[in-house]
């Protein structure tokens, strides 16, 4: 695993060059081109800027399809197949519980400067989880389990461990001053409250309203898409946490959360939000609804 160099695939590289392919490939395979030799693109993940891994390129040059004229080299066809066959080990190796446990120490391991290590059944490095999927090929780093700020992370132990360094950065930059925080709640209670059927404010709904309240004054002057910034979803909880570690007298006291039922926080249509319950974020407790102590 690790972030290969340009010559990892010297026949397709030849190949492209012969054939002058950069200058004629549309759609899909001109996307896919520089991500195979290296030149360009960037990673799956979400929320990171950096090159795609040795798996990705793998997998772009197993998915590339050639022009229907042109016949590979015998060197071609065997980069390929050697390229499938590495991803279909990986796949494999990566599929096992305990390898995925592997890895995900490994990782830690790599994180010499931050507090890492297991509480709950979760791996965490200072306040986020590192998550996976059940197939260990996609990996995240969140706020609690629930709440991604880095996803789709491709199971390569680089560019897992440079990604919390990103998402602790962007963490960092979302959190805005505790009060700050409390008058954009009150600004997202209100329009979701406004929105509202019932008297009661599912704390999930103003997450979403959230994201409006933390627009620019040159938004609510000329509220149009362009000058809609999108937020991450993870800049509510973020500043949630801060505010319940933070906050002080009467910014801690203006909203109250109300802990969620067992039937509220079960099943597929729950509307639960999870706030943490220790400092990791590796517990945490189901809210519902989000009150205005003054009613």
């Amino acid at each position: 695993m690790g972030e290969a160099n340009q010559s990892e695939f010297p026949n397709f590289e030849e190949f492209v060059r012969k054939h002058r392919l950069l200058d004629i490939s549309k759609g899909i395979d001109a996307v896919r081109l520089p991500r195979i030799l290296g030149t360009g693109g960037k990673t799956q993940a979400d929320g990171l800027d950096l090159p795609p891994a040795l798996i990705e390129r793998q997998r772009d040059l197993i998915a590339w399809r050639k022009p229907l004229d042109i016949e590979f080299s015998d060197g071609l066809r065997e980069e390929i197949a050697k390229a499938k066959e590495d991803v279909d080990k990986h796949d494999q190796y990566m599929r096992l519980s305990d390898n995925q446990r592997k890895f995900a120490l490994n990782v830690l391991h790599n994180l010499s400067e931050a507090t890492t290590g297991r509480k709950n059944n979760r791996y965490f490095a200072n306040q986020l989880i590192l998550t996976h999927d059940s197939s260990g090929s996609n990996w995240a780093w969140t706020l609690t389990p629930h709440y991604p700020v880095i996803k789709r992370i491709p199971a390569d132990l680089d560019m897992v461990t440079s990604a919390h360094v990103v998402a602790e950065k962007t963490v960092k930059d979302q959190i805005m001053p505790v009060e700050d925080f409390v008058r954009k709640l009150h600004l997202a209670w209100e329009i979701t409250r406004h929105n509202s059927k019932t008297d009661q404010v599912l704390i999930a709904d103003v997450a979403v309203k959230f994201k409006i309240a933390c627009q620019s004054e040159g938004f609510w002057r000329n509220p149009t898409r362009r000058n809609f910034v999108d937020y991450p979803d993870s800049i509510f909880v973020s500043n949630l946490i801060n505010w319940k570690h933070n906050a002080k007298g009467g910014d801690l006291s203006q909203f109250v959360l109300i802990p969620a039922t067992l039937n509220q926080a079960h099943g597929s249509k729950s509307k639960a939000f999870y706030v943490p319950s220790n400092f990791e974020g590796t517990e945490v407790r189901p809210m519902i609804y989000i009150k205005r102590a003054n009613g």
